[in-house]
């Protein structure tokens, strides 16, 4: 990476979260560019994003295409979708064995893992966790960060 600044600090429950972003690709017109984010809790790196676009439209362009990540240092990937169903809106965290999914349900969002228990719920920054361990709180960073929570929410909003 060619420079790395610091682009958010967000709070958890495990402590603060700081979110380092830096280029890692040439500047795509319409597209933003690529980047590397590095979520680092308490000096150590939780999570590593490779390939990530621009917070918002950027983002979530290329979640759909599918970007490579590391967490707690096991390879993996974070895809996601928006579409006018609920049951087609989610992003989701696979690395190893360990598999997130944010889904959308009125009035709050949710996270489950591969054997569908409830991990967290969440309304945009409001999260609360049943467990939180380090796994889950990036994942919510990541998501957060990103502004990947508007893929959970119906394109139909945005026309009313």
């Amino acid at each position: 990476m060619t420079s790395r600044r610091p682009a958010a600090e967000l709070d958890s429950p495990l402590g603060r979260i700081t979110v380092l972003r830096g280029p890692i690709g040439a500047y795509v017109p319409l597209g933003g560019s690529t980047e590397r984010w590095e979520f680092v809790l308490d000096g150590s790196e939780i999570l590593s994003v490779d390939g990530m676009g621009t917070p918002g439209y950027g983002a979530r362009r290329q979640v759909k295409r599918g970007v490579d990540v590391s967490l707690l240092g096991v390879e993996g990937r974070v895809t996601g979708r928006r579409s006018v169903g609920p049951r087609g809106r989610f992003v989701r965290l696979e690395a190893g064995g360990t598999v997130f999914a944010a889904g959308a349900r009125f009035p709050r969002n949710y996270v489950v893992d591969s054997s569908d228990v409830e991990l967290a719920d969440f309304n945009g920054p409001d999260w609360h966790f049943e467990a939180a361990e380090p796994g889950i709180v990036a994942f919510a960073a990541l998501v957060v960060a990103a502004g990947l929570e508007v893929a959970l929410t119906s394109p139909l909003l945005e026309i009313f």
